[in-house]
């Protein structure tokens, strides 16, 4: 539900789940498979993913068949994007209210609730990488205080 959520398909979050959890890449006949899709739903969903970025293929030597794995790094980094337009966000507002005119009191008080949750937002994500990098040497955890 979370993929869908997100306005991907029911398949696409079932094959991401699973190759999340797989013990090794998969092929699309083994996905197939065990997740009982058609050939064809199972080549439809892996082509989205790759193109999505949240599968990669992968080449076995020896092995002709391709397989896939879900991609985390590629998660990751569309993440930490999602969270950069934050950026963008604010500087919409501003152009709002440089266009608002000044006795339009509704909409300024509008687009300032805005500019202040969006300037929070930026300002609590502005070092997201960082904290993420200390999070996995294990100089924070869920314990630590926030900055």
């Amino acid at each position: 539900m979370l993929m869908e959520s997100a306005g991907a398909t029911k398949t696409l979050g079932r094959t991401f789940g699973y190759l999340l959890l797989a013990e090794r890449p998969r092929t699309m006949d083994e996905i197939a498979t065990d997740l009982m899709f058609s050939k064809a739903t199972a080549s439809l969903t892996i082509r989205q993913g790759l193109l999505m970025r949240i599968f990669e293929k992968v080449s076995i030597p020896g092995e002709r068949k391709a397989r896939y794995r879900a991609n985390t790094q590629s998660w990751i980094k569309e993440s930490n994007k999602k969270a950069g337009s934050m950026k963008l966000w604010a500087q919409v507002i501003d152009r709002g209210l440089d266009a608002v005119s000044n006795h339009n009191r509704e909409s300024r008080e509008n687009l300032m609730v805005l500019k202040d949750y969006f300037s929070f937002i930026n300002w609590y994500l502005s070092d997201l990488t960082v904290q993420y990098e200390r999070w996995t040497k294990g100089e924070i955890d869920e314990d630590s205080e926030k900055p």
